[in-house]
């Protein structure tokens, strides 16, 4: 199991292993930041999630979640902050992305 000591580490390793698109959410969607595709909870799979909870403030912890398409044709990055969960996420979307908290990395 990989730790990583910072944001940026994680990162950097997931596009190594070919995860090179970006996603942010929006409403109940994934949105791949390069090809402005929305994907459904439906449409993905979590194959990786690394957390990083800040020193300060609940906002600074992050998650990073390793994504790829069902259809395996798209692998990218999700970074959430968990202040991320309290704004309007579907129901579907949010249970998506809490049930798949094998966290693998915790600083």
């Amino acid at each position: 199991m990989e730790r990583f000591k910072t944001k940026a580490s994680a990162i950097i390793e997931l596009q190594s292993r070919g995860y090179d698109r970006d996603f942010i959410i929006k409403d109940e969607h994934l949105v791949c930041i390069q090809t402005m595709q929305l994907m459904c909870p439906d449409d993905f799979e979590i194959i990786e999630t690394y957390r990083f909870d800040g020193k300060e403030c609940s906002c600074d912890n992050y998650i990073i979640y390793a994504i790829k398409s069902v259809d395996d044709e798209i692998k990218g990055i999700l970074m959430a902050s968990y202040c991320a969960f309290s704004r309007g996420l579907s129901i579907h979307l949010w249970s998506k992305l809490s049930t798949k908290l094998n966290i693998k990395n915790q600083f």
